[in-house]
């Protein structure tokens, strides 16, 4: 055979090796990225998923009343400043489901510093931040080619001295 010929088998087999490869990841992302189990010691039991074999995970399908800016103002006009939160400098990612009720429920914080690095909070500061975010009542639930979702976001929040910054 010639080089060409051993070229080309060459480039398939890694074609193929490589298409295998990715359909095995996207099948472990799909089923272990995104979803945020139960947790009786974090999560209100009342909040349900209306159908939790079927649950979207396209963020941008949910939205708060008003937009991002109606968002930011629901979120500052709820924060309490302490002046023992004036310490902590970084971010909260919030990540929330919001069922078809435009109930939200099973949120999540990571916590980063300044530098996008995983640090810690006070315990008071994290509590306060998850219960602004339960008691948000202007969600609107994922809706996709015409059917009704529960569903996946997040949010993420700039503290700057212990003080909400507009992002």
């Amino acid at each position: 055979m010639e080089s060409k010929t051993y070229l080309l088998i060459l480039i398939l087999i890694f074609s193929f090796i490589s298409c295998v490869n990715s359909n095995n990841v996207e099948m472990i992302y799909k089923d272990q990225i995104g979803d945020t189990s139960f947790n009786p010691n974090l999560d209100d039991p009342e909040f349900k998923f209306c159908d939790s074999t079927n649950v979207l995970h396209k963020r941008a399908y949910i939205s708060y009343s008003g937009g991002k800016r109606a968002l930011e103002k629901a979120i500052i006009k709820h924060y309490e400043f302490k002046p023992e939160y004036s310490g902590f400098n970084g971010y909260f990612i919030v990540r929330f489901a919001i069922n078809c009720n435009n109930e939200p429920g099973r949120i999540r914080i990571q916590v980063l510093d300044s530098n996008f690095n995983q640090t810690n909070c006070s315990e008071v500061l994290m509590q306060h931040i998850q219960t602004i975010f339960k008691n948000l009542k202007n969600w609107n639930h994922a809706i996709y080619k015409g059917e009704d979702y529960d569903g996946y976001t997040f949010h993420v929040i700039k503290i700057d001295h212990g003080k909400i910054q507009s992002t």
